[in-house]
């Protein structure tokens, strides 16, 4: 039987959902969770949630990310504050978990933001938010273009890939023309260079055999949720800064250089690298380098 996230990332939601019926696995909830969420049923993921709170718990980063923004795609933005304050009163649990909450009250009222006003936005005030210095306006404006017809305002998601300071951003609005499914030319700065690319023959980010097999490793080998949550959140960062190159390292490199540094921002360092690398069987100086290479590009997010 195919994993449950193969499942998922072949689309098969309904076949997940059957599978993880009556299941009190934390890792089956959460994948049960993922699929109502693809099949926008959020209120069925949130009873999910609601039914199986204690049992999620067991992997709190995961469950504050995901239970903070449904109650925010569902617009309930009081409740989404007042759950906000449950987690915050919770134990202290680790620095990955305090840094997820950390950031909840801004995405919550981004969130609010965006659904308050989306829906009035014309050309002229689109314009005026992709242009804006804020990230946030330009996340915005990108996000206002999702239910329109993007091929009039092009011009303007062009200037946001040639011209935002932040390549994260500039990869979030080729991804937004990658699922719109553009068929042209388009010109962005990746890096420090102008490439060109057409966007219809683009896969999207999080759907090569490198990055599934990676997180398949850092689930297998890790053996800490937690620890797994945060590389595969760091893991997902890196992907999206480099979209649309693709990463060129082997999964069992990858996932050793992510082990280490998200047990350095846990403040749980490895204690003794040189027998960890020959233990793994792995090359010490090209570990070294590719940390080196994550932690500079992370640092500019």
């Amino acid at each position: 039987m195919d994993s449950l996230k193969t499942l998922l990332d072949q689309k098969k939601y309904d076949l997940v959902l059957k599978l993880t019926e009556g299941s009190t696995s934390p890792s089956d909830l959460f994948y049960r969770i993922s699929a109502y969420i693809y099949l926008s049923k959020y209120e069925d993921a949130l009873f999910v949630i609601q039914d199986n709170q204690k049992t999620l718990e067991s992997n709190l980063s995961s469950l504050i990310n995901v239970h903070i923004n449904l109650l925010c795609a569902l617009g309930r933005f009081d409740q989404a504050y007042s759950t906000l304050d449950y987690y915050n009163n919770l134990p202290y649990e680790s620095q990955v978990v305090e840094e997820v909450l950390r950031k909840m009250p801004e995405l919550i009222a981004l969130e609010e933001k965006k659904q308050a006003t989306i829906r009035f936005y014309d050309d002229e005030q689109i314009e005026k938010y992709l242009k804006s210095d804020s990230l946030n306006d330009v996340l915005i404006g990108l996000d206002a273009l999702r239910n329109r017809d993007i091929l009039p305002l092009l011009d303007l998601v062009q200037y946001v890939l040639l011209n935002h300071p932040k390549q994260l951003v500039r990869s979030y609005a080729l991804m937004l023309l990658v699922q719109k499914e553009v068929d042209r030319p388009i010109k962005m700065k990746s890096l420090d260079e102008i490439i060109e690319v057409n966007p219809k023959h683009l896969n999207p980010p999080f759907t090569s055999s490198v990055f599934n097999e990676t997180i398949r490793l850092m689930n297998q080998e890790y053996k800490d949720p937690t620890l797994t949550e945060s590389a595969t959140q760091l893991y997902s960062e890196y992907e999206m800064y480099l979209y649309p190159r693709s990463i060129k390292e082997a999964p069992k490199d990858l996932s050793a250089a992510f082990y280490i540094i998200a047990r350095k921002y846990a403040n749980q360092p490895v204690k003794d690298l040189d027998t960890y690398f020959d233990a793994m069987e792995l090359d010490k100086n090209h570990i070294n380098d590719l940390i080196n290479d994550i932690e500079e590009k992370l640092g500019t997010l």
